[in-house]
């Protein structure tokens, strides 16, 4: 699938390995990188569910939006986009635990 990125700043983040690094520590930017390589592989949203990254649906006012475990707490949200030049935008790297 082809990723877009909610933010100027999560581009950095996604696409700069000193930008990852920065941010999280080593266990997160690693499982980041397999994540995003997994999105770029798979053809459409439903393929990750087989995967092991542990994605998931989520539900209410998130509708539309898939996370995926980065660390016990760290999670990459994306949501699908019907049409344009991407399949899928990255909407925020979150730590649950901190909101």
């Amino acid at each position: 699938m082809r990723l877009g990125y909610g933010s100027e700043e999560l581009r950095k983040v996604c696409t700069d390995e000193k930008q990852m690094k920065r941010r999280f520590d080593i266990k997160v930017v690693k499982t980041l990188r397999r994540r995003l390589q997994e999105l770029v592989a798979a053809r459409s949203m439903e393929d990750l569910l087989l995967g092991t990254g542990r994605w998931e649906r989520l539900q209410a006012d998130r509708t539309g939006q898939w996370s995926a475990r980065l660390s016990a707490n760290w999670r990459l949200v994306v949501a699908e986009v019907e049409e344009g030049e991407v399949d899928v935008i990255i909407v925020e790297i979150v730590d649950y635990h901190r909101k």
